[in-house]
């Protein structure tokens, strides 16, 4: 069962994110903030990392940056309504960026994507 760790400093976020992957049969955790998401991956090895951009401290960049790091076979995902990915996924740091409001469907089948090619997907419409 594939390991995702949820990053967002919106609770309705992160619990809408937990309750749609769980569903497809994903281990969840989630983390308020990106200092809790690097607790986290210290216990919890995730697959995949999900993570808002705009948070408060760190940013979902910033994070995704710092997991390449200390587990680059995870896949890094942004999610976010307004992102300046500032080179983000030129550089690597990022493997896919999906956009806020997401669908459901989409957002499930690029997971899925992701973990099959531990790569990135070709972005939706």
């Amino acid at each position: 069962m594939a390991r995702i760790l949820i990053v967002d400093d919106e609770v309705h976020v992160v619990g809408a994110l937990r309750r749609l992957l769980r569903r497809e049969g994903f281990s969840i955790e989630v983390a308020l903030n990106g200092e809790e998401a690097l607790e986290k991956l210290a216990t919890f090895p995730a697959d995949v990392v999900i993570s808002d951009f705009r948070m408060r401290g760190m940013n979902g960049l910033e994070l995704l940056a710092r997991v390449l790091s200390i587990a680059p076979k995870a896949v890094r995902v942004l999610i976010s309504g307004h992102a300046d990915l500032s080179g983000g996924s030129q550089s690597g740091i990022i493997s896919h960026f999906i956009s806020k409001p997401w669908d459901d469907d989409r957002l499930v089948a690029d997971v899925r994507a992701l973990l099959d090619g531990r790569g990135s997907v070709t972005p939706g419409p």
